[in-house]
């Protein structure tokens, strides 16, 4: 309905958001809070003030969740972490079976790494969501406690939950699927400087600091950083290494599997993470990825990229190195890592969840 610049801009926009393959008629809407939440974003207000918003957004969804269960009479309630407890509560009174769906790792190891690194490099301190009010951090906690199942996509996530007191057999681990008829190797091999390409929020909960400081201590003839996404907090911590990437701000989902056909390798030095969508597109854009456990990315090491400690800039230099001047070694673990993501289909992901379905109306006892 908008015509011009000004239509095309919006539809790009939305399309941010947009989904293929799913039926409108089966989803219903709460959105008052989101709007809320975005709007405070758009409108610059304090990170502070936004924070709390993206909270209260959760939870209005999980109490108008609640307040519908009784209606929509499922046998199983599903929610995301943070956000689950009045749903899991009022599932529980009506003999409902409760999914705590684990998309990151525990939040009080988040907030245990996040403080640390922000004594560390306080320069990204602003990037780091070190101040989580006591009142989130016991309803996640709560929420691992009281579900009657827990799913994780990544061991990383697995063993921050059994560090907190989960029952490992209430743990279910299925790993994310990968959309690999889109995200595919280029047709033709790429020209140009090596690139090493970066995906994903760019702040410190991403160990970027120590990304920026391997390429620049490397400082590789005919190279070049590639980082795209938004950038956290006020972004003063990159400045000393401005000579040293080129940065992309947002690229809408659908666009963005041109940029991972466009680079060399991948690298996601993440400190806490559940399962990054980036490793997955990447591998399976047959790309190599240096990693670290904390992204619990299904990169076997040594064989589709490289496994590295969190914070080890020295062992980020000698993967980076090593791809950099062996470029057989990139093609063979690119293929590698294209043939593992194939494995790992959304397909694949839809069939095992119906299994656990199943299987998760008779929870274990613990």
């Amino acid at each position: 309905l908008v015509p011009g610049p000004a239509g095309r801009h919006l539809e790009r926009e939305l399309r941010r958001r947009h989904r293929d393959g799913i039926d409108g008629a089966r989803v219903g809407l709460h959105p008052w809070p989101e709007i809320k939440h975005i709007a405070a974003k758009r409108l610059g207000f304090e990170q502070r003030h936004r924070a709390r918003l993206a909270l209260e957004r959760g939870y209005a969804l999980d109490r108008h969740v609640a307040r519908r269960l009784r209606l929509l009479d499922p046998e199983v309630a599903i929610s995301h972490d943070s956000f689950a407890l009045d749903t899991f509560r009022a599932a529980k009174a009506l003999g409902i079976a409760t999914v705590l769906n684990q998309c990151t790792g525990h939040v009080l190891d988040a907030l245990a790494i996040y403080r640390e690194e922000a004594a560390l490099n306080p320069e990204f301190a602003d990037s780091l969501a070190v101040d989580t009010p006591a009142e989130a951090a016991e309803r996640c906690r709560l929420e691992a406690i009281e579900a009657d199942r827990v799913l994780v996509p990544s061991g990383y996530v697995r063993e921050t939950l059994i560090a907190r007191g989960v029952a490992p057999a209430r743990i279910a681990l299925l790993p994310y699927g990968v959309d690999s008829a889109r995200f595919r190797p280029a047709d033709v091999p790429r020209k140009g400087p090596f690139r090493i390409l970066y995906v994903g929020q760019i702040g410190q909960k991403k160990g970027i600091k120590y990304l920026l400081e391997a390429v620049r201590r490397l400082a590789l003839p005919e190279a070049e950083l590639l980082l795209v996404g938004g950038i956290a907090g006020s972004g003063k911590g990159l400045a000393p290494y401005r000579e040293w990437f080129r940065h992309i701000a947002h690229v809408p989902y659908h666009e963005v599997h041109a940029l991972f056909q466009d680079a060399d390798i991948f690298v996601y030095p993440s400190l806490h993470e559940g399962s990054a969508f980036a490793n997955l597109e990447a591998m399976a854009s047959g790309l190599p990825v240096i990693t670290t456990p904390n992204a619990g990315a299904p990169v076997r090491d040594g064989e589709d990229g490289f496994i590295v400690p969190i914070r080890d800039t020295d062992a980020l230099m000698a993967r980076i190195e090593l791809l950099y001047r062996d470029r057989a070694l990139v093609a063979e673990m690119g293929a590698c890592a294209r043939q593992r993501a194939a494995g790992l289909t959304w397909a694949r992901y839809c069939a095992e969840l119906d299994r656990l379905l199943l299987e998760f109306q008779h929870p274990p006892e613990s």
